[in-house]
């Protein structure tokens, strides 16, 4: 009896430090994507995968199971354990990407997973939320600008040179990006800042022709991009899939594109979804996740603390890049890369570090006292 006070008093006093309008928006986008994703989309996916339509759903599921303890046990600590931690937490994900090039499970001729026994992760995913932490740490400590700026500089350098060697080029984007919001942020010269930018981006430039043939994927899949009149398959029945759907979709289970192309569970969920359900529930979705975000930024506008700042404002706008990238890959506005919709694509990876990112953002946004 004793034991069950204590845990209603815990509780209590975790949910009433919680904001409640990020944990109710976050709840609600979690629950539109298992309703939408897991019926005859991520079913049939199974299907054609296992001749089992319940695998996928079972272990989506799952992972949504985990990635709610995730975010519930993420949100319990507070701004000074993740800034004293977020070394460590760094360390050990630059060890797994690491391995990726040892150990890694080659996929598609890229060296992205590592495999133990019963669970395939993408070390990158863990990476990128831990290098937040540590370069919040960094550049709200009292160390020297321009000593923030080296060191940061070096451990994104690092940590893109390991991604190029899988290869994994959007990832390694998303680090650069990850590097430019914190030094911008943290007040670094912009004559410096872009200077950089044109120096780093003449660097890649001169890879790419230097090493053409190593790259000559990544180059075919732009140059097919930028071509109008090439549009790629996938591109294609992912754009008919969007207007076959129209406003209002086709109902449930009546949606072909699931039955067109293999990705449509993971990076063209939202056209799966738009063809079954309409454009309607797609809108519905983006004002969820861009209300929570817009709660996030309206709290760091007040937050004192520039480590709460550069970590809330860093692990959003990731979040938000990643969402962007899945939606202009999905209306062939960019090329098609992997990237996941958190919580509504399927992906294992994906949810559970989307769950550690809002389980963060739930812990520093939490109300004081």
């Amino acid at each position: 009896m004793s034991f069950l006070k204590i845990s209603n008093t815990f509780l209590f006093k975790w949910f009433a430090s919680i904001d409640k309008m990020i944990l109710f928006l976050l709840i609600t986008w979690i629950t539109l994507g298992v309703i939408f994703n897991s019926n005859s989309i991520l079913g049939f996916a199974s299907s054609k995968l296992y001749n089992d339509s319940k695998i996928l759903v079972n272990k989506f599921y799952l992972f949504i199971f985990l990635g709610s303890l995730v975010i519930f046990f993420s949100s319990l600590f507070n701004e000074n354990f993740y800034k004293q931690s977020g070394k460590i937490f760094f360390l050990i994900s630059f060890f797994l990407l690491f391995l990726t090039l040892i150990i890694g499970v080659e996929v598609k001729g890229s060296k992205r997973w590592l495999n133990f026994i019963f669970l395939n992760f993408q070390p990158v995913e863990l990476l990128k939320p831990s290098l937040i932490i540590y370069l919040s740490s960094i550049f709200s400590s009292n160390i020297k600008l321009s000593y923030k700026f080296l060191l940061s500089g070096f451990i994104s350098f690092i940590c893109v040179l390991i991604l190029l060697l899988q290869p994994d080029y959007t990832q390694s984007l998303i680090i650069l990006v990850i590097w430019f919001t914190l030094i911008f942020m943290s007040g670094v010269n912009l004559a410096i800042l872009f200077s950089f930018f044109f120096i780093l981006a003449g660097f890649m430039t001169s890879v790419l022709i230097i090493f053409k043939k190593k790259f000559s994927y990544v180059i075919s899949r732009f140059e097919k991009w930028i071509n109008v009149n090439d549009i790629s398959y996938q591109s294609e029945k992912s754009l008919d899939a969007i207007q076959h759907g129209g406003f209002f979709g086709q109902g449930i289970g009546e949606g072909i594109l699931k039955e067109k192309i293999p990705e449509s569970h993971t990076d063209y969920v939202l056209a799966s979804i738009s063809e079954e359900y309409g454009i309607i529930i797609i809108i519905l979705i983006l004002i969820i996740v861009f209300s929570l975000f817009m709660r996030v930024f309206a709290i760091c506008q007040k937050e004192i603390s520039n480590f709460k700042k550069y970590t809330l404002v860093t692990l959003s706008t990731i979040i938000l890049l990643q969402i962007f990238i899945n939606i202009g890959v999905t209306i062939n506005l960019l090329p098609s890369t992997g990237m996941t919709f958190a919580f509504i694509s399927y992906g294992g990876s994906s949810i559970i570090t989307s769950s550690f990112i809002m389980g963060i953002i739930l812990a520093l946004t939490k109300i004081k006292n």
